[in-house]
């Protein structure tokens, strides 16, 4: 072996692990010795970017607020950008790449504020990948990680799912993890046996794609529960995905001309109302120095911050000075935004039950104002509110990172209530998907069914029962689409490599201390954090093992280390020092004194032969 190689794996390679990568491969000054990384991943680019998934599923991020090449922004980086960022990418190298016609009018028609498909993006992510891995420093391994155990000698074996159960044999590992496998629970398999006994559709909550949805027939009611992104990838996959085709009108609006084959969506959740869209043109947003003031304040909390009392109140607060600045109407009222049916209904004279067209016309309306808000120039009041509050979000991130937050309000508030509440308002799909919704509506495919949604089953008639707080009467359904991703568990996933990481004793799950209770153990795995400190000491994002120990050949980057971290799916984002991409160069600045160390120990072995 050349002592002077340092072997690096990193188990998956979408944008976290390609990002680690990157900067492990920059030019480094200071680097003793070459480094060999192996990418693991059965999906290289990432799963959730396969180019050949439906083209109707829409990414989350706009044109300009994606990459995986960091920048001087990022603490650490000297120098511009040592590749494009997505947009970039787009208008210099895509058009040189041989893309079907789709896709590659995509790449020409894609502006700075649009949003491109998840396949399309998936392109991008293949290419960086197939650039890494045209240097003789990389090899590409497009199989899952299934065991990791640890040498005498300190180094890394990997066990991975080929036909060989090949073992690999590296120095130090990073765990760029995405989404964990997890296994249906007690409800979801009863509900799924109704389902076979009684002849019936029902899908558990798991990423939406066209197969599954293949059995639904045309004209079928459907109760979809849940009305965040998830239910816009079905509705998209149910009805344009089906050869329906949205028209647009001289103002923007869109007419939905069906093809014949779509079902008749019924939507249900907690909230029943579809996440606001987004701007159609963004503007900055600057927060006011109280808040800033305050956010810097609560930073040194150390572990005994209420969300909920001490700091959704000053939010709040910011957000109605936006909302009176930006012209909204009368004094801002939160619980209006976060319940639009309640608001609405309170206002309501008629003595009669509610029905379900009156209440699919309330929700048109309630789409028709988010749209408009969102279209508007300058934006509107609400729309302004849901931007404010996106950068307030990112400010909550990075105190949860710090440990500022009691660990009641980290389970209860942060993992409760308000991240159902700011997905909602701030992290809505593009407003193209709300012009939709109105005009499915509008064409009698999609219908409300109401907020507090209650699934039962009926034995006697053997279909499910939907009910709702607006609709209490049960309605009958044949076909049930649980519009969610399933709620993730390090402690419960079926993923063996998690599974053998807690085993062995080279991870533990987070606990975070309490002020008023016992520490709580979470569903997450521990890392160093990644603060000012760690970062400065060189420590962040490592992996915690059992006894407590944080070693410096196993790294954690991704989302199984929530709740230790909050709010961490989004894309990383050039040119704002994004956090993602300084844990990656945290990452990579520690491995390279990795190989320092391993060079000296070589060396003096040498000199003393």
């Amino acid at each position: 072996m050349d002592t002077t190689t340092t072997r690096i794996a990193i188990i998956g390679t979408g944008p976290r692990g390609v990002a680690v990568a990157l900067r492990l491969l920059d030019e480094r000054p200071n680097r003793h010795g070459s480094v060999v990384v192996h990418l693991i991943d059965p999906a290289p680019g990432g799963a959730v970017w396969d180019p050949q998934q439906n083209t109707h599923l829409l990414m989350n991020s706009r044109g300009a607020q994606a990459t995986v090449f960091a920048d001087d922004s990022v603490s650490g980086v000297d120098g511009p950008s040592r590749g494009p960022s997505f947009i970039t990418w787009c208008r210099t190298i895509a058009p040189t790449l041989p893309l079907s016609a789709d896709m590659a009018a995509q790449a020409a028609a894609l502006t700075e504020v649009g949003f491109a498909s998840r396949a399309f993006f998936g392109h991008y992510m293949r290419w960086v990948v197939g650039t890494l891995a045209s240097s003789s420093w990389v090899q590409v391994h497009p199989h899952s990680a299934i065991d990791l155990n640890e040498s005498a000698s300190g180094t890394q074996l990997i066990t991975m799912n080929d036909a060989d159960a090949t073992v690999l044999e590296v120095d130090t590992v990073v765990l760029a993890l995405g989404h964990l496998p997890m296994p249906a629970t007690a409800r979801q398999q009863e509900l799924a046996a109704f389902a076979d006994e009684h002849c019936l559709f029902y899908l558990a909550p798991q990423g939406a794609d066209a197969a599954s949805l293949e059995p639904i027939a045309a004209g079928q009611p459907v109760a979809v529960l849940g009305a965040g992104l998830n239910f816009y990838d079905v509705m998209a996959l149910l009805t344009s995905g089906r050869g329906g085709t949205f028209v647009p009108d001289d103002d923007g609006s869109l007419r939905y001309k069906p093809s014949g084959r779509e079902p008749i969506l019924l939507i249900a959740s907690g909230r029943g109302i579809p996440y606001m869209g987004r701007a159609e043109a963004p503007l900055p947003v600057t927060l006011s120095s109280q808040i800033s003031e305050r956010v810097n304040t609560w930073m040194m909390a150390d572990g005994e911050l209420s969300f909920s009392e001490e700091v959704w109140p000053a939010l709040v607060e910011e957000m109605s000075q936006v909302w009176a600045t930006a012209g909204g109407a009368g004094d801002f009222d939160i619980n209006t935004m976060i319940d639009p049916y309640a608001a609405a209904l309170a206002e309501r004279t008629s003595p009669k039950p509610l029905t379900g067209t009156e209440l699919s016309a309330l929700l048109r309306d309630i789409l028709q104002h988010d749209a408009r808000s969102a279209a508007a120039t300058p934006r509107g009041p609400a729309t302004a509110v849901a931007e404010t509050l996106a950068v307030l979000k990112d400010r909550v991130r990075s105190l949860v990172a710090a440990g500022a937050f009691d660990a009641q309000s980290v389970q209860d508030d942060l993992q409760g209530w308000f991240r159902s509440v700011g997905a909602f308002i701030a992290a809505g799909p593009p407003l193209r998907r709300v012009r939709e919704a109105i005009a499915l509506i509008d064409a009698g495919i999609l219908r409300a069914l109401g907020a507090d949604a209650r699934l039962s089953m009926d034995a006697s008639t053997g279909t499910f029962l939907v009910a709702t707080r607006e609709l209490p009467d049960p309605l009958p359904v044949t076909a049930v689409i649980e519009a969610r991703l399933p709620a993730e568990d390090a402690r419960t996933t079926t993923d063996p490599l998690v599974s053998q990481l807690v085993g062995r004793g080279f991870a533990r799950f987070a606990t975070l201390s309490a002020v008023t209770s016992a520490p709580i153990v979470t569903e997450g795995l521990e890392v160093i954090r990644t603060t000012a400190v760690t970062l400065g000491k060189g420590t962040a994002c490592r992996l915690v093992g059992a006894d407590g120990e944080a070693s410096a050949r196993r790294f954690l980057i991704g989302l199984p280390v929530q709740p230790q971290e909050w709010n961490i799916a989004n894309l990383p984002q050039p040119n704002r020092g994004d956090r993602t991409l300084t844990q990656a160069e945290s990452i990579a600045t520690q491995i390279d004194e990795l190989t320092h160390s391993l060079s000296s120990c070589a060396l003096q072995s040498a000199s003393t032969a």
